[in-house]
């Protein structure tokens, strides 16, 4: 089992801009970076080699609370969950610490407030083959 926090403004990933001509961006200008970070942790837990095998991810994403949330209780606001894990399951593959992302068979996801540090806590869990 690998597990580290990635501290920083979880963004996600999927929503397109279109440009015209065939051309389309990601809309979120977050995304990067926090791609960039998650991939920059991710690196100093790899292995020798990738994970080839079947993985469970595990992964809160910490959202820094706005003054007045709409929502007490949960961070029901944008991103939505899936597009936050996309963007950390590319990250997770291009860190080198999974030979592929589609090698995520299962996602326990969730968003909370953060009580002091925005992030995610990531936990990779090999599965039985």
């Amino acid at each position: 089992m690998i597990s580290f926090f990635v501290a920083g403004t979880p963004a996600g990933q999927g929503s397109k801009t279109f440009y015209g001509k065939g051309r389309m961006a990601e809309s979120s200008k977050k995304l990067k970076p926090w791609r960039e970070e998650v991939t920059r942790v991710a690196k100093l837990h790899a292995l020798d080699e990738p994970i080839d095998e079947p993985v469970r991810v595990y992964v809160t994403f910490w959202i820094e609370r706005p003054g007045k949330p709409k929502f007490k209780d949960y961070p029901a606001t944008p991103f939505d969950l899936d597009k936050l894990q996309r963007g950390v399951g590319d990250a997770l593959q291009q860190s080198g610490l999974l030979k592929d992302d589609s090698r995520i068979v299962t996602w326990i996801a969730k968003k909370r407030w953060a009580l002091d540090t925005p992030g995610a806590e990531i936990t990779i869990e090999r599965l039985p083959v």
